[in-house]
């Protein structure tokens, strides 16, 4: 799908959370910046579980913080499973993607199937 219109970061609101960890590891790295996470405790994120809300996008990672965009038009892959629909919403794989939800955050702008990605207003 070819995009003439952008919207990506309109509307940006930015975030600073910490990372969860499974044992002594952070669950994110710089690796992860552009995934989509959820929150995992108060003030904290990780990509979540299957079908758990989308908070927003990974934005940067140091050490154990991450800034994370949870608000404005955000670009983010998505699981070719269950691929979200424009008009509706998304939740979270819990593999950095997202899929589509009826009932889930934001609002699909764009789909674009070739490169396996969603416009989603948060």
């Amino acid at each position: 799908m070819t995009r003439p219109i952008e919207n990506i970061g309109v509307g940006g609101t930015y975030a600073t959370f910490a990372i969860d960890t499974t044992g002594s590891d952070y669950d994110l790295t710089t690796d992860n910046e552009g995934d989509a996470v959820a929150l995992s405790a108060d003030n904290e994120v990780d990509h979540g579980s299957d079908g758990d809300p989308f908070l927003g996008q990974v934005i940067s990672v140091q050490d154990d913080i991450a800034v994370v965009q949870i608000a404005g038009v955000v670009r983010v892959p998505y699981n070719t499973g269950t691929a979200p629909s424009v008009g509706g919403g998304a939740v979270v794989d819990g593999a950095g993607k997202v899929k589509g939800s009826a009932t889930g955050r934001g609002l699909v702008l764009a789909v674009d199937a070739s490169a396996e990605t969603a416009d989603i207003l948060l």
